[in-house]
Formats: C-alpha cells, structure tokens, sequence
C-alpha cells in the first residue's frame, strides 16, 4: 500500500531541495574565488560575441575602411592585373553562394585554377570567421587583417575591410596545377584592396 503525502509536505521537499542545491552551487563559487586568475569584469558581450572575437584572434584592422559595395564587380582585380596573377580567361561577374563578385580564371574549366573575389557587406570579418574553424594561417595586408582556410580543393581568404563587411578571395584547383592556393589566393585579395574605394 502506498502512501500519499499531502500536497504541502510534497512542496516542502522540493523546496528544500532546491536550496540545498543553490547552496552547494554557491559554495562552490566562493572556494573558486579563493586563488588564481581573476576573471575580467564583464564587456556586456554575448558568449557568441566572445567566442566570435576569440576565434578571430586577428589584430584590429589600421587601413581605411572601404566599399563593400561596388556597381563592376570585376574591377574589384583589372583584366591586366588578373593576367599578370596568372589568369588567361577574361574575367566574368557571377554570384558565389548568393554573394555577387567576379571569376578569374586561368584554363578552360576542368584545368588550372579559379579565383573568386567579392567584397560584401551581408556580415562583419568577425562575424563571418567566428563560424569557421580556425584559420591555417593568418597575415595583414597593409594594415587589413586577414585569415586563410586551405583546403585539399584550394584555399578562402577573408579581408577585415570595414567595421560593416569583409572581402573574399576563394580559389579553387580545378587541375592539376601545383600552386600555393592560399598564396595565389591572397594575391587577388590585395590586388582588389588597391582598387576598392575608401568607404
């Protein structure tokens, strides 16, 4: 036979419970308080935020802000400059997962190597690095942070251009050429950052 208790001895228990277990919390709170690092005050950052800055880990950007919007998205890297990179195919305006840019191509498709640059301003270069995985490698130039992702495929470079967007420099192997993909890829992000106009 079981027994029943009554509804208020219930309530009793679970309170008691529950300030058993805040108590224990709290003492174990204030025993870690007693020694090591200090925790910084707070930034009134979201843990996002913080993990976002964290993974980022990239000095802050001392170059002038500039455009993430441009109305020729192929003179983000000239026709000369793209030839002089390597690329013997002109130069097209296509979109990269929704994101308009421009395609710089050395070889027919299936030979060589593809480069796709855009500058957005959709998310911040924290914003866009704090989903990815760190970085390979991490460089400036001329004072714009910027991060690499190698792949087996070929490498994605991100620009830090303004506080409100980023650039984007995605090469792909589509042969069987051996190049420094991340290297190749960081030569069209400069040369787009010569051209981008100053916000």
């Amino acid at each position: 036979m079981t027994r029943t208790l009554p509804k208020a001895s219930v309530e009793e228990m679970l309170r008691r419970k529950v300030l058993a277990v805040g108590a224990a919390l709290f003492s174990l709170l204030v025993a870690g308080c007693g020694g090591g690092t200090e925790t910084p005050p707070s930034t009134g950052e979201t843990t996002e935020q913080a993990a976002t800055t964290q993974q980022a880990a990239t000095p802050p950007r001392t170059g002038p802000a500039k455009a993430t919007e441009v109305a020729d998205k192929c003179s983000l890297v000239s026709e000369s400059q793209s030839q002089s990179l390597g690329a013997d195919q002109t130069p097209r305006e296509r979109d990269s997962n929704g994101r308009p840019g421009c395609q710089y191509q050395k070889g027919e498709a299936g030979a060589g190597w593809s480069v796709f640059v855009a500058a957005s301003g959709e998310t911040t270069f924290a914003q866009e690095v704090g989903k990815r995985r760190a970085p390979n490698k991490t460089s400036d130039l001329g004072g714009y942070p910027t991060v690499a992702y190698e792949e087996t495929t070929g490498c994605v470079v991100y620009v830090d251009i303004s506080d409100s967007g980023f650039l984007i420099s995605n090469l792909a192997i589509t042969g069987s050429d051996t190049i420094d993909s991340c290297g190749q890829a960081e030569k069209f992000a400069e040369a787009a950052l010569h051209n981008l106009p100053n916000a």
